[in-house]
């Protein structure tokens, strides 16, 4: 007998990141799919076989599909079944994939017999060099297999014989099979091979009864050349056995990036087929040197070494450790994207973006004994003074000192070891923003290079400098004649760290102070993220800066003080670049290296503490000091400094002023020992313990990362984080393709928000299976995401609550677009999307839909059972706007990519411009926003404009006088609608756009439906300014009044508690 497999779907076969499949002609017409996680691709007809692509052998395979019923024994059987049973591929586990497995179960184990296969593997003609090759297993059987060929000119016979190993107990994986190969001689012209196996004897084990033994993957095979050196890539097989005859083949991409251990579901009409292409290993890369790995796995693997997309070469992974070493052509000091995958190509065991270095003269040792310039791949600084001296040139003026900064960056590269002390010009302000105190003792080099950098990084922010000298003898005693326009305050005698910084405080004019150690190089807006969160948070009293090592390690990323009140440098030595070190957030205590405060603050509470005299544990004291005193203290991530620890006072607790650090130890305690006393157990759960001032955890989970400027749904996105943190909650955000977007990513990680992506985690699940548990709540948008996480998230968090943000209602959106386009097919697609949408909906604690008809939708088909509240939007309504008679024209604004705005707009030019000309009304229309397709550039006109994206949403309405909405299908409410609302451009929108902001025509914008109705209202608003002014109030105000983030915070609040969780801040 033989497995079944389902007759329409023949193999599944992967290679290079793309799924092949072989189906019947007829099927053509089924949709087929893959799906992985929240992502789908759809399969597409090809010519290739991914097998052809790939194989090195031209061959001819043992036809099986009726070689169980032309098998027979010697002795023969008196009843079926009494000697030996034989099956083809009726063992799932036993079944090498992609190969037919002939499977043999001898029943009289204590007799020999052999069983013969009649079944031939006719080759029709010998040319060249041919082998005969197959794979074998056996369990608790001794026994031979018997190859026999016949040349059918001469009938020549040739016979070779081979024992099964029971050391090889076979699988899925060639790894468990005996390879056996023998040459067909080459004389033969023709020739029939046959088969026999010879059991002899049981061999007796522990793990079963009867002898099992199994042949794989039969074949013919004569060599050719196919004009590949080295095939680097290996085809798996994920499904079936090489198909017979013909077919057609189909291929799909992944999806998303596929990691061992994650599963893929392939999809033909209503068949599914779950599989897993890799299991998780045992595999690290337990360092990495940029030119070498070392890798630690507990099993042999066969991986692929790519680079930049290329596949360079196979790579044999040995039990414990393999290094392996990159090509030497790699080693030019480029950045590159490294990945190790399995040999198909298509699995990523590991992944990074890595330098890798041309040279590895270690930089100190590079400065001791070479002369400047030095090569600026040797220093983790490099991108930093790059992105330097691009915003210095950028925002450079007629009278930047070029020659300056070029002196200061190579001061910065040279070192503090090749110091060149000339003069410098800081500009002289009368009011700055920040006044920067930098006291120093002796080391003048030291101080000149974190003057330099000073000068080097551009801030928006002005600032003043203030060196305080602490007595030195050195250079630093005459810095003032030196570089100008800073301030030097001399001391005569040394007063050290305290009482230094408090002196240099007293002469700061600046709104904020900032200490700065003079053991730094500060990097470009270190300033304006530091006073960015005293504006982006509450009641901040004091900000510090990431700080790092010379060579990238993180040294400081805000401190944590125990229960036992015991400092923990939180970070040291790890990656800055990790995502639980990359958001800003309150923490107990920051770093004096660099810190800022409130000027008037910092004088209200009397600066340093004298009690911490000379110094150590001073900032500490400070940050204590100023939550005492009602404000709160944050870590800035943004702000980037790197610290030379160590320079100025060395690293020895026992001597020097480095053992005030172990005396002012007990003074601290002593003061604040009720301020700590409810902190965390010393050393447990660090990265959970330095989230301060929360009152829970929330994990959002979307699709990717939102970009505000792209589409109104994730501005809305944006929003919700906001009100979640306003209730006291720490959000994280994780999305289903695990992408690190640049600039929208930083702006969630200058909230406050921690963002989960890659290569620090490669997927979802994988974040879910090590933190789900530390959330108290989720909060997911849109169904696909929620089917793609929702049933992990139950397994690993079953006590924590769901919320599900739907967006907008998919099958909705998706049945308007069917009925606008009479598309029979779109309408069954929306029936699905409706039961797999109602699924989720059905499966979660709280449903937030927008809109009071989606609200009634959902209750309808939940039979009333789904909890369902309105879920904010909010708005901001700038202070003023410019006058109607400085406007000009319609605009509309929208994300190409969604299907309404594309098909609303070019119904609108169609239809309603036309009409409006013959109404003598030659309004230009403008139109705005993202993934602009050439259909809609292809709109342009006279009086039609296609623009694009805009970086501020505002040039879309000040400039005009009307915008327009004309969406004939989708569902939830508009963001865009609500932002023009908001920036009081009167609106005309259709039903479908008006739907669920409560909107009255006439009042606070217009609806309209047909062209004429569109043209009536645009002559109005047009010639009637009375009424465009009424209209613009109105609006603003009822967008001011229902739409503003206090109200939206009640209704997040609302949420939360529905879900039974009422622990938010009041």
């Amino acid at each position: 007998m033989s497995l079944d497999l389902h007759p329409d779907l023949r193999c599944l076969v992967m290679v290079d990141g793309t799924v092949f499949g072989n189906i019947d002609d007829a099927d053509t017409i089924r949709p087929m799919e893959i799906r992985q996680g929240a992502s789908m691709a759809p399969f597409e007809p090809c010519d290739d076989s991914p097998v052809s692509l790939f194989e090195v052998v031209e061959e001819y395979r043992l036809q099986t599909r009726s070689l169980v019923t032309q098998s027979r024994s010697e002795p023969s059987e008196d009843i079926p079944g009494n000697i030996y049973a034989c099956w083809v591929n009726h063992l799932p586990d036993w079944t090498l994939k992609g190969a037919d497995t002939i499977q043999l179960m001898i029943n009289r184990h204590d007799a020999p017999c052999t069983v013969f296969f009649d079944t031939d593997l006719h080759i029709p003609s010998v040319e060249g060099e041919m082998f005969v090759e197959a794979y074998l297993a056996a369990h608790r059987a001794q026994a031979t297999l018997c190859v026999q060929m016949r040349d059918l000119e001469t009938d020549e016979i040739k016979v070779f014989r081979t024992n099964f190993d029971t050391a090889c107990a076979g699988g899925v994986h060639r790894n468990g099979y005996a390879h056996i190969s023998h040459a067909i001689p080459v004389h033969f012209t023709r020739c029939d091979i046959t088969f026999s196996v010879d059991y002899q004897a049981r061999q007796h084990d522990s793990a079963g009864v009867e002898p099992y033994l199994f042949i794989a993957d039969i074949r013919a095979a004569k060599l050719r050349d196919t004009g590949v050196a080295d095939q680097i890539l290996e085809p798996e097989w994920l499904y079936g056995r090489s198909p017979e005859g013909r077919g057609q083949w189909v291929r799909a991409p992944l999806p998303d990036v596929l990691t061992p251990g994650q599963g893929i579901d392939v999809t033909l009409g209503d068949l599914s087929i779950p599989l897993t292409p890799m299991r998780k290993p045992d595999f690290t890369v337990r360092e990495n040197y940029g030119h070498t790995l070392v890798c630690s796995c507990s099993e042999e693997m066969d991986l692929v070494l790519c680079i930049d997309g290329q596949h360079v070469e196979q790579i044999k992974i040995k039990q414990n450790d393999t290094i392996i070493r990159l090509p030497n052509r790699y080693l030019n000091g480029h950045m590159r994207h490294l990945s190790l995958k399995d040999k198909s190509g298509s699995v990523v065991v590991f992944e990074a973006h890595q330098l890798m270095p041309s040279i590895v003269t270690p930089e100190d040792v590079m400065r001791r004994e070479s002369v400047a310039p030095f090569p600026t791949a040797l220093f983790a600084q490099t991108p930093m003074r790059y992105a330097a001296l691009k915003a210095a040139l950028t925002h450079a003026k007629p009278g930047t000192d070029l020659p300056q900064l070029a002196h200061a960056l190579s001061i910065l590269e040279g070192g503090h070891e090749n110091v060149s002390l000339k003069p410098l010009r800081f500009p002289v302000v009368m009011n700055p923003d920040v006044s920067i105190i930098i006291p120093a003792h002796n080391k003048v080099e030291v101080t000149y290079l974190a003057l330099c950098s000073l000068l080097l990084a551009h801030n928006q922010a002005s600032f003043e400098v203030i060196v305080v000298d602490d007595a030195s003898t050195d250079a630093t005693s005459t810095l003032d004649h030196l570089v100008e326009g800073i301030t030097v305050i001399h001391n005569t005698t040394a007063q050290r760290f305290v009482r230094a910084c408090n002196t240099g405080a007293e002469a700061a004019r600046g709104t904020y102070i900032t200490l700065l150690n003079n053991d730094v190089e500060v990097t470009t807006g270190w300033l304006d993220a530091l006073i960015d969160a005293f504006a982006r948070f509450e009641n901040v009293g004091m900000a510090g800066s990431k700080l790092l090592y010379p060579n990238g390690d993180l040294q400081d990323a805000g401190g944590i003080i125990w229960g036992s009140g015991n400092p923990w440098n939180y970070g040291n030595r790890q990656n800055p670049n990790e995502p639980r070190f990359s958001y800003a957030r309150q923490a107990d205590y920051l770093c004096g290296a660099a810190l800022m405060v409130r000027t008037d603050l910092w004088r209200a509470l009397g600066g340093l503490s004298a009690a911490m005299e000379p110094m150590y544990f001073e900032d500490t004291d400070l940050a204590f000091k100023v939550r005492e005193a009602g404000y709160t203290t944050w870590f800035v991530p943004s702000s980037i400094v790197y610290h030379f620890e160590g320079m100025t006072s060395g690293t020895d607790v026992t001597s020097g002023f480095k053992k005030y650090q172990e005396i002012n130890r007990p003074k601290f305690k002593r003061r604040w020992a009720s301020a700590y006393a409810s902190h965390g157990t010393e050393g447990h759960m660090p990265d959970l313990e330095k989230d301060r001032g929360i009152v829970g955890r929330v994990l959002f989970v979307d699709y990717a990362p939102p970009r505000a400027d792209k589409d109104a749904g994730s501005y809305a996105a944006l929003q919700e984080m906001q009100l979640v943190q306003s209730l006291g909650y720490k959000v994280t955000f994780v999305s289903t393709n695990m992408a690190h977007l640049g600039s929208y990513t930083e702006t969630l990680q200058k909230m406050g928000v921690e963002v989960i992506y890659a290569p620090f985690y490669m997927n979802v699940t994988e974040y879910l299976t090590q933190h789900a548990s530390e959330f108290d709540a989720f909060y997911i948008t849109r169904y696909y995401v929620g089917q793609a996480v929702l049933q992990t998230i139950r397994a690993l968090a079953p006590k924590a609550k769901v919320i599900f943000n739907n967006a907008d209602l998919h099958f909705l959106r998706e049945l308007r677009a069917a009925k606008t386009e009479g598309d029979q097919g779109k309408l069954d697609r929306a029936r699905q999307t409706r039961t797999e949408e109602m699924d989720i909906i059905n499966n979660v604690d709280v449903v937030l839909s927008y809109t009071d008809i989606e609200h009634s939708v959902i209750q309808a088909y939940t039979d009333g059972q789904a909890s369902v509240l309105k879920c904010p939007w909010v708005v901001q309504v700038p202070d003023t706007i410019p006058p109607v008679d400085q406007r000009r024209g319609m605009s509309f604004l929208g994300s190409y990519r969604h299907h309404p705005n594309a098909e609303g707009i070019t119904w609108f030019v169609r239809n309603v411009m036309p009409a409006l000309q013959g109404a003598g009304c030659d309004m230009p229309l403008t139109i705005y926003g993202s993934g602009m397709t050439d259909d809609i550039r292809a709109l342009a006109s006279d009086l039609v404009t296609p623009q694009g994206f805009v970086t501020d949403v505002s040039d879309a309405y000040h400039n005009h006088r009307i915008s327009v909405a004309p969406l004939l299908s989708g569902a939830g409410i508009k963001g865009k609608v609500l932002s023009a609302l908001a920036h009081g451009i009167p609106c005309i929108v259709s039903p479908i756009a008006a739907e669920g902001i409560g909107l009255r025509s006439g009042h606070d914008c217009i609806i309209a439906e047909h062209p004429n109705d569109w043209v009536k209202a645009i002559t109005a608003l047009q010639t009637d300014d009375d009424l465009w002014l009424s209209i613009s109030q109105n609006a603003r105000s009822y967008m001011r009044d229902s739409y503003s983030f206090a109200q939206g915070r009640d209704m997040m609040r609302a949420a939360f508690e529905a879900a039974d969780i009422y622990s938010s801040r009041a």
